[in-house]
Formats: structure tokens, C-alpha cells, sequence
């Protein structure tokens, strides 16, 4: 492939109402000098080449429409590369589309910045910046940022190796404002080999809010779905929501290490997902939680070994009980948390795991508040082998409201405090074979037509709709066919449907 230097070429097809004009653009200088012309309905494409920046691409601005966004993509998908020093800084844009590029500079600087951009599409691109050995600062790679943000979508893309701190993908807002980007959706994607940092803070692969945004229960209404993440084992939280109001579901997690976090914020959902280590090795964990009001349900977790903080779900104790900043003062430092609080978790599936974590037995670096008020109802644990574990750890928790479950060892029934959470029987489950092989409900499972409805969960982990009397765990059987299931490489990713 040939490698063009910062003058780039490339081309420009705009689309009119009358009629269509192409425009071929040769340099960097005339390509800035295009962007007063970018309109509703204008389409630029990048002629096949590696395009070498001496800084952001900078696009100040534009605004399309729902109707006629204004389109910048690749000419062939993959086929132009983004070298250099820095990709594509979007300010102030609305009803745009970045499509088809591969993204190779230097990682000091973004791939992608949106900055108070609204209904901004990336989409189809490939993510594999130049990490340096020693970075200068933390290497986020797409980012959306500013109080005027949102509604923008991160879809479809390959996200590659990444080693040192920061996060692929970020959609925080402006911290200053405390007003977190809102509506954005991060979808279809294809997160790949976040490398295990040995206890580092800040290897998320994916984060919503910040710090005093999530502290301060400010919400962004992030939905994070239908994603694939593979060997993504930067720390032990694996997705960080500080914020209120996201959505986290239908994404297929795959042999990483630590845990979906509901770090700071209230109201979070985490449904749908399928949560598997099929490697040996530690830290490979769940669910966590901190906070107020928080749902998991419907999601099936197999073969993980974490524990405490990678546990495979966590109620995680607090330094304060309290969710805002405001209450908070001068108390408020970057480990601030507060006890999980009236969260639900119901219709789950945990098959061959170590054990859940509830509350721990002392307190953790000045985590003295509890897990206070949460509901653990209509979920199915079990070991299909034998396993030196237990199905729970029990610490320190208050007012738990946990009935209505069923569990199974291949040993006796442990004589725990916890073992009153449950039914003791075998859920006569059968091992599926697949890209991924499942443990489902048979036509025996004392799992079916068992579970009460307090929670209101109106379908299952396939999609397909829950049937009353219904049953233990994130499966309903029934002959209907799935609506969904777990994804593959080809279901996600740019190339993908």
C-alpha cells in the first residue's frame, strides 16, 4: 500500500439537490479549505492509502441532518489508514457519520474525539493506534466528552491489543459542569485483547461518566449492547459505569478477567449477558456492584473463577452511604463508593463458578457501610462437578432478601447460614454443544415452572417471552425459538451484518 504523507489525498463527492459534483482534493490545505462546503447530504471519501498526520483532523462545526447526515468514510472499507500522530477530532458537529478507516497512529493522541458533538456515528472502523513503551498520559482511544454531548453512536467496529492505561472506548460528559454525555450507544463491537496490567488502575476496556459525575448521581443513559469482548483482562473492572441510568446488555464476554462495575451511579440494568471462561486461570469474574437501585437479570455466567472484587457477582461494601458529592465534601477521593442499596438480582444462572460474594467478613480500607436491602430472588447456582467451593461466600450484609432461589453441589447441601436462599435439588440441566457449549433447562428441571414474578421480567436470556408459572434462572423453557444468542466474531465487528 502506498503511504501518503500529511498532504492528503482525497475525494469528495458532494451531493446536492440538484445534482451530485465530485471533487478530488490532492492536500491537507485544501482539504480544510472544503469544509465550509460540507452540507446536509455531503458524502467525502478517502482514497485507499496510508495518510500520515502531523496532528487531529480537525472538523469544527458541521452539522447534517437525521434525514441527510454529512458522511467522511473510507473509499474501500479498511483500506485507508490513519497514521501519525493523532485521527479525528470532531467539535461542536451534529448528524455525521466516520466510516471504514483503520486507525494506526501514534496512541498519544485519540483516534476519535467527539466534543459536544450530538448524533455523531462511528462506525466500521478498525482501532490499532501505536502504543509507545512509556506513555506520557493515560491513551484513551475514542472519546466523547462535553456537556453539549450526546446521542452519538460507537457501532460496529474492531477494537485491537491494547497494553497501556486507558480505555478503548469513553463516553464521559464534562466533569467540571457535572452533565455527563447523554443517549450515547456503544453497539456491535469486537473488543480484543486488553492485556492484564498486574493491578494497575485504569485498563477499563470500557467506561461511561467519571468520578465526580457518577459521585455526584449524574446520569447518561448509556447503552451498551450486543458487543463481543475477548481476552479484555486490563483490571478487575472490565466495563466502569460512574454514572446513573445505563443500560448494560446482550454482550457476549468471553475469557476476561474482572467484572462488569456499577461503580458510581444509581439505577444501572445489566441484562442479557453471557459472561463465560472456558481457560483456566484466576480473576476471570461477573458482575459488581456499588450504589442505589441497580437490576441484573436474565444473565448466564459459566466457568469463572474470580474472587472478592472478581467474584462472579459482588455486593461490595462502602466507604459512605451516600451516592452525591454535595453530602459528601471533603470525604470524596477517587476510591469513593457507596454500599450496594435496594438493588434486585433475579433470573440469573451461574453454572461451575466460585462463589458469589456477599458483603465481605471485615471491612476493606475504610468500606464500613454494608450492603443493606437488596433482593436475591429466582436465580439458579449450581456445580455440574465437584468443586472445593461453595456456591456463596456470606459477609457482612443487612437486611438481605434472599428466597426463591435454586442451588445444586455434587455434594450434600452445605450447612451455611446462606443455604436458606435456596432449594437443594439437581436442576437436570444438559450441555449444548456450540461455538460455545450451554448448559440448558431440560424437560426434568425442577428449575421450571418454580420462580415467582416479583421482579416483572417479561422475557428470557434469548429474547423469548417468559410464560407464567415461570422459571429458576435466565432461561425460560419453551419450544420457542431463540431471538438471540451468544455472538460470534461474524456477528460483530466491522465486516459484520
Amino acid at each position: 500500500m502506498k503511504t501518503r504523507p500529511y498532504h492528503l489525498f482525497l475525494t469528495i463527492l458532494m451531493l446536492g439537490a440538484a445534482a451530485a459534483r465530485a471533487e478530488v482534493i490532492a492536500s491537507m490545505d485544501a482539504f480544510s479549505k472544503a469544509f465550509p462546503s460540507l452540507a446536509p447530504g455531503s458524502v467525502m471519501e478517502v482514497a485507499d492509502g496510508v495518510y500520515t498526520t502531523k496532528g487531529g483532523i480537525k472538523i469544527v462545526g458541521k452539522k447534517g441532518t437525521l434525514e441527510n447526515p454529512i458522511t467522511i468514510r473510507a473509499q474501500h472499507r479498511g483500506k485507508a489508514v490513519i497514521a501519525g500522530a493523532a485521527g479525528f477530532i470532531l467539535k461542536e458537529c451534529e448528524h455525521m457519520v466516520l466510516e471504514g478507516f483503520v486507525f494506526e497512529h501514534d496512541a498519544d493522541q485519540q483516534s476519535v474525539l467527539l466534543e459536544n458533538c450530538q448524533h455523531v456515528r462511528v462506525t466500521r472502523n478498525v482501532f490499532r493506534p501505536t502504543e509507545r513503551a512509556k506513555p506520557r498520559h493515560w491513551e484513551h482511544w475514542v472519546t466523547v466528552d462535553g456537556a453539549r454531548s450526546g446521542d452519538n453512536r460507537i457501532d460496529h467496529n474492531s477494537f485491537g491489543r491494547k497494553v497501556n492505561r486507558g480505555s478503548p472506548v469513553f463516553v464521559r460528559g464534562d466533569d467540571a459542569a457535572l452533565v455527563c454525555s447523554q443517549h450515547d450507544r456503544i453497539d456491535h463491537n469486537h473488543f480484543l485483547d486488553v492485556i492484564f496490567a498486574k493491578g494497575e488502575n485504569g485498563h477499563e476496556t470500557i467506561r461511561t461518566g467519571g468520578n465526580d459525575l457518577g459521585a455526584s448521581g449524574q446520569s447518561s443513559f448509556t447503552v451498551i449492547e450486543d458487543n463481543l469482548l475477548e481476552h479484555c483482562s486490563g483490571e478487575d473492572e472490565l466495563m466502569s459505569l460512574k454514572s446513573s441510568d445505563n443500560i448494560v446488555r446482550n454482550n457476549t464476554i468471553l475469557n476476561c478477567r474482572g467484572a462488569i462495575c456499577m461503580r458510581l451511579g444509581n439505577r444501572n440494568v445489566a441484562s442479557g449477558n453471557f459472561i463465560i471462561a472456558t481457560e483456566e486461570g484466576p480473576g476471570f469474574g461477573g458482575i459488581k456492584l456499588y450504589g442505589y437501585e441497580h437490576r441484573v437479570f436474565n444473565n448466564y455466567f459459566y466457568g469463572l473463577t474470580g474472587r472478592r472484587h472478581e467474584a462472579p457477582f459482588a455486593l461490595v461494601p462502602g466507604m459512605h452511604d451516600t451516592p452525591t458529592t454535595e453530602n459528601i465534601g471533603k470525604k470524596y477521593d477517587d476510591n469513593t463508593a457507596t454500599a450496594p442499596t435496594r438493588c434486585w438480582i433475579a433470573f440469573n444462572t451461574w453454572v461451575d463458578c466460585s462463589p458469589l460474594q456477599f458483603g465481605f467478613e471485615k471491612e476493606e480500607k475504610g468500606r464500613q457501610h454494608v450492603p443493606a436491602d437488596c433482593v436475591f430472588t429466582n436465580n439458579l447456582v449450581v456445580h455440574t462437578k465437584p468443586m472445593s467451593k461453595p456456591l456463596i461466600n456470606l459477609g457482612r450484609v443487612r437486611d438481605m432478601q434472599a428466597h426463591d432461589n435454586l442451588g445444586f453441589t455434587t455434594d450434600a447441601a452445605p450447612a451455611a447460614e446462606w443455604t436458606s436462599w435456596f432449594r437443594f435439588a439437581d436442576p437436570q440441566l444438559h450441555l449444548v454443544q456450540g461455538a460455545t457449549a450451554l448448559w440448558r433447562l431440560t424437560s426434568k428441571s425442577p428449575a421450571i415452572n418454580a420462580a415467582n414474578n416479583l421482579a416483572k421480567v417479561t422475557d428470557d436470556i434469548f429474547g423469548r417471552a417468559r410464560q407464567e408459572p415461570l422459571d429458576f434462572g435466565a432461561e425460560e423453557f419453551t419450544q420457542e425459538a431463540a431471538e438471540r444468542t451468544m455472538l460470534t466474531a461474524g456477528k460483530v465487528g466491522p465486516d459484520a451484518p
